[in-house]
């Protein structure tokens, strides 16, 4: 517990340093996400394997969900971290980033790995939700970092449908706080997640109905669920890739975790049904929404950003869906998408720095133009569409399973998540293909692209194996983050 709050000080520290020393924001930036990495699995472990813990006088929560979170923007901002490097030092050298800039890029993307940390380890529902905005600030200005026009209209709307949700989550959060404080009787106690949890059977009904239905709709809108995820592909169409990665692979799931949290008190205060049927409607609906836009789009970006919204969608539907075969799929799949959508754009960002364009029809040629980022994107795009022999396939299988083996609604859902898997998969593996097999054009400028084999091959290599067998330690934080989301209070 005692490193846990390094996960918040490192990132804090590096984006000072960033912003007062500037030639060494990149070296700053790079440590500090290795140094997050390797505190990050360590918590992580520990969640996985003792129980719940409290620190700081109670304003850290350490448990297994929240350990599988730290693990997931740990990962993912290491990746992201790295590629930065490479990628921010060749927009310098085709003018796309300005040299005067790069300290804020650094202080900005470093502040908001911050935020993110922050997102899991607290345990006052209401500084979490002050965490949940302040990502919601920082990558917003990332989001506008390039200021085009597209850039800036994204980064607007961004901000603009991100504050109307977060105002609906705080409503809900208003709601839960004053429920709790007739059930606690303490203020001081009232927006603790440990002291919610216990005695959530004691919240009023009525007023946790309509609390967790404002949660969803504000923190949903955050983790891109239809129909609030239309700032979602402006966002990751604009953004810098490497803020593109952490918005996909880690910020998406900070909010899905808030949204799993409030579940549950919905579960303690409501039963399961109300709570999961939610979830479950929502997730179905964000698979229905993607399909159409993932079979005619024409830009590489925005089609990984519609894939993730399918993804939420089938981790929501997955808790919706519930039971222990349905929990422990779904928390493999969080863990499975970051893995394979991090891929997805480090190589997206590495073909769009070559070309010069991330439009599907001026990319073409990429395994002779760019041969490890384009490997990368086919194999990736197997990878997170679902192909076997590889973990996505595995996690899914598994939600479709209990879904099958459920209640009607249920059943309903394994449907919609088959047969949108089935259409996604063959819409963007045409897409890859075209991007890769057709002849290349004349002109490509050259990009440099380092520690390329680290930062594609060893997410696809561990998305591979455990797709093939599952790792007890794997297997064993999975099972426990899936046991906090079945457990009864």
């Amino acid at each position: 517990m005692s490193l846990a709050p390094l996960l918040i000080a490192i990132p804090l520290v590096a984006a000072f340093g960033s912003a007062v020393a500037p030639r060494r924001g990149p070296a700053l930036s790079a440590l500090a996400c290795a140094a997050t990495l390797a505190f990050g699995v360590a918590v992580a472990a520990r969640a996985f394997t003792l129980p719940a813990e409290r620190g700081l006088g109670g304003l850290v929560y350490l448990d297994a969900l929240s350990g599988l979170i730290v693990l997931i923007i740990a990962v993912v901002s290491a990746i992201a971290g790295l590629y930065a490097v490479a990628y921010v030092r060749n927009a310098v050298a085709s003018g796309d980033i300005a040299g005067g800039q790069v300290r804020w890029f650094y202080m900005w993307f470093q502040l908001s790995i911050a935020a993110m940390f922050a997102v899991p380890l607290l345990n006052n529902l209401g500084l979490m939700w002050v965490a949940v905005e302040l990502t919601t600030m920082t990558t917003a200005l990332l989001v506008a970092f390039f200021r085009r026009g597209h850039a800036l209209e994204a980064a607007w709307k961004y901000l603009m449908l991100g504050a109307v949700g977060l105002g609906f989550a705080l409503f809900g959060l208003l709601l839960t706080y004053y429920a709790a404080g007739h059930a606690l009787g303490e203020a001081a106690s009232a927006l603790a997640w440990d002291e919610l949890r216990a005695r959530a059977a004691a919240l009023d009904p009525g007023l946790m109905r309509v609390a967790f239905a404002l949660v969803l709709i504000g923190f949903g809108t955050k983790a891109g669920l239809a129909p609030m995820h239309t700032w979602l592909p402006d966002a990751h169409g604009q953004a810098p890739t490497p803020v593109s990665v952490l918005l996909s692979g880690a910020l998406l799931n900070c909010a899905l975790y808030a949204v799993l949290r409030f579940h549950l008190l919905a579960v303690g205060a409501l039963g399961p049904e109300f709570s999961s049927d939610l979830l479950l409607g929502l997730g179905a609906l964000s698979i229905v929404v993607a399909v159409p836009f993932v079979l005619v789009q024409h830009d590489l970006k925005r089609l990984l950003a519609y894939s993730s919204v399918e993804h939420m969608g089938i981790v929501a539907l997955a808790v919706g869906i519930g039971g222990p075969l349905g929990l422990f799929a779904a928390a493999f799949h969080m863990f499975n998408h970051a893995l394979a959508k991090t891929t997805l754009f480090v190589a997206a960002g590495a073909l769009g720095q070559s070309y010069g364009t991330l439009r599907l029809a001026r990319l073409r040629g990429a395994i002779e133009v760019a041969p490890l980022p384009a490997l990368a994107l086919l194999i990736g795009t197997l990878a997170i569409t679902g192909a076997p022999p590889f973990a996505p396939f595995a996690s899914e299988f598994g939600i479709a399973l209990a879904g099958f083996a459920g209640r009607p609604q249920a059943i309903a859902g394994a449907v919609v998540l088959i047969a949108g898997s089935v259409l996604i998969f063959g819409g963007m593996l045409y897409h890859v293909l075209q991007v890769t097999m057709q002849a290349a054009p004349a002109r490509v400028r050259p990009t440099s692209f380092p520690f390329a084999a680290a930062l594609v091959g060893l997410p696809l290599g561990t998305l591979l194996v455990m797709g093939i067998w599952l790792p007890p330690a794997f297997r064993d934080a999975f099972s426990a983050a899936a046991g906090v989301l079945g457990h009864a209070p």
